[in-house]
């Protein structure tokens, strides 16, 4: 945005969902008492990792989170973002506690062949939750996915949007080879995927702008 003034094309989720190519997004909102960003600084454009680690990292706001997602999520599969690498494994192991090996987690430092191995075993539903820090944000194609669970707050749009779009795609076979949008969203709509849930956490803000669903799904408007 700084270097060029316009935009040539753009293809957004909505403009995904309105043609048939992705599943519609379905909001769920859950308020964490303990999660409080009102002094977490900003570096970067975006919340201060230290900072945030801090806040998420604390056993009571990790049982806040978790709680609500086992009860949230039933037995979809779900992909869960968070910030570092002490967050994702306490998470899966908290998971674990509750419905033993349904949670994984993969970081920047898994090893390549073991997190073959792991999308692999996710891909077929051998577990069903798979936690993440910053390796399943882009390049990540799972249409099984049914929830995606913001366990991150970012005030970043495209991260979110990234993150947001990984659980979009329909299951496969459904909208291939269909002419029309209307086809398509009528096929997706009688599909064993009907939507994705995106489960959002909330807490005191602060002075920060955090990205939510709406922000990336209330429409297209202009600057001012």
């Amino acid at each position: 945005g700084q270097i060029v003034d316009d935009v040539a094309y753009e293809f957004e989720i909505n403009d995904g969902i309105e043609g048939g190519w992705l599943v519609p997004v379905v909001q769920t909102s859950v308020h964490v008492e303990g999660l409080d960003y009102s002094s977490i600084r900003t570096t970067a454009g975006d919340l201060n990792g230290k900072d945030l680690a801090e806040v998420l990292e604390y056993e009571e706001n990790l049982h806040g989170m978790t709680t609500p997602i086992l009860d949230l999520c039933g037995d979809g599969r779900a992909l869960i973002f968070t910030v570092t690498v002490a967050q994702a494994e306490r998470m899966a192991e908290i998971i674990n506690r509750h419905k033993p090996d349904s949670a994984e987690y993969v970081c920047g430092t898994t090893p390549k062949e073991y997190r073959r191995d792991l999308f692999k075993r996710y891909a077929t539903g051998q577990f069903q939750y798979l936690v993440n820090v910053g390796v399943a944000t882009e390049g990540f194609d799972e249409p099984g996915i049914r929830h995606v669970v913001m366990a991150r707050p970012t005030k970043s749009r495209a991260l979110y949007a990234q993150m947001l779009g990984r659980g979009t795609r329909p299951l496969p076979g459904i909208v291939d080879d269909v002419d029309t949008a209307d086809a398509r969203k009528a096929l997706i709509s009688l599909s064993d995927k009907t939507c994705l849930n995106v489960v959002d956490f909330v807490g005191n803000a602060g002075r920060h702008k955090l990205i939510h669903p709406a922000d990336i799904l209330g429409g297209r408007y202009n600057d001012e």
